[in-house]
């Protein structure tokens, strides 16, 4: 009998499986050509190994040694009991099907697991054709850049308000008051009490936006950490106070510098719109002033001036800041209804602010 590598149990479990005898006598068969000892019987009373069963007439194909052992003209010890005309049948097959068994339950397992992250597509942009630019002139994505496996990940805008509370809090920020259907009940009351001469009918006030809005979107270098945002605020005001009633301008410094309506090279000069109708800044006022700027951030001054012009055109002034109302100065605030990117806003803040901003500028 020539070397060989150790059998051990495992292999004839795989054989086992892989084969699947149908009696007991065929897997003795299979563990005697492994040289696989059997165990004791329980009742046998040495403890020498059981002698086997007679073998079947027809035996089951058994799995033949690996090369270099039980060869045909090889020289053997087989055991009384032993098959010698059993059909060799290879074990790499054997080991073979074994393995593409583990390797489909491995994938099956993977597939079931939750995937805890996300894949950012790299398609071509919307719109874009042959010849590197598409028809608005911007670039392509360059086919070399995505084969060499730099991978860009886009993430996803996370709202600065909570979704359940973003539209309650822009329908402040742009509704205004008007007169309702609905007598006031309290009012009518009173004036009776005091004996006053009733020359109408006084009437419940109620929220409305039928009277629009301008929207104001600062694109200067200091609001660029901010154009997600920007972007977002421009869809949620226009859902909110309809997308036929938003004006929407974009300006650099202040808006008295000139606006740009939908052809950027355009600049007209700034207007205000009607009296009544709020105005929605998107805007710092100055706030944060980057390093090689100059001139081109406007300074606390030149906000006020703005506001002021606003204000006497009769119009609510309304300024949605990445930063804090107590940041700016105590001018600003007594006219200017502030409302912080913040996910902790709440709508009880966003309608007092605006609702004095309101009143001051009805007293006014």
């Amino acid at each position: 009998m020539r070397t060989r590598g150790e059998v051990f149990l495992g292999d004839l479990a795989r054989a086992v499986a892989g084969l699947r005898p149908a009696d007991a006598e065929t897997m003795a068969a299979m563990a005697r050509l492994l040289h696989l000892e059997l165990a004791p019987a329980p009742g046998s009373a040495h403890g020498g190994p059981a002698s086997p069963s007679p073998a079947p007439r027809t035996p089951a194909p058994a799995p033949s040694p690996v090369a270099g052992e039980g060869s045909p003209g090889s020289s053997t010890d087989e055991s009384p009991g032993a098959l010698p005309a059993a059909r060799p049948v290879r074990r790499r097959r054997v080991d073979d099907d074994a393995r593409a068994r583990r390797s489909s339950e491995r994938v099956r397992r993977l597939r079931d697991r939750p995937v805890d992250f996300s894949l950012t597509s790299l398609d071509p942009l919307p719109g874009a054709v042959e010849g590197g630019r598409d028809g608005s002139g911007s670039p392509a994505p360059d086919p070399e850049l995505l084969r060499r496996g730099a991978v860009t990940t886009g993430l996803r805008h996370e709202a600065p308000w909570k979704r359940d509370w973003e539209r309650g809090v822009m329908f402040a920020a742009v509704a205004t008051t008007a007169e309702s259907t609905v007598y006031d009940q309290p009012a009518l009351l009173r004036k009776v009490a005091r004996q006053e001469v009733l020359l109408s009918i006084p009437r419940r006030h109620r929220l409305t936006t039928r009277r629009g809005v301008q929207l104001l979107l600062d694109h200067g270098k200091a609001m660029v950490p901010f154009q997600d945002d920007r972007d977002w605020l421009g869809e949620l005001v226009g859902s909110v106070a309809g997308r036929d009633r938003v004006e929407v301008l974009r300006f650099r410094g202040t808006p008295r510098r000139g606006v740009v309506r939908d052809d950027p090279r355009v600049r007209e000069p700034y207007r205000p719109p009607a009296p009544g109708t709020p105005v929605v800044l998107f805007s710092d006022l100055g706030r944060m002033r980057p390093p090689f700027a100059s001139g081109a951030v406007a300074g606390p001054a030149e906000w006020r001036t703005f506001v002021d012009s606003v204000l006497h055109a009769g119009c609510p002034v309304v300024c949605v800041t990445p930063y804090r109302p107590i940041d700016y100065s105590p001018a600003l605030r007594r006219v200017v209804a502030f409302i912080p990117l913040d996910h902790g806003i709440s709508l009880r803040h966003a309608h007092e602010a605006t609702s004095r901003v309101r009143r001051a500028l009805e007293g006014a």
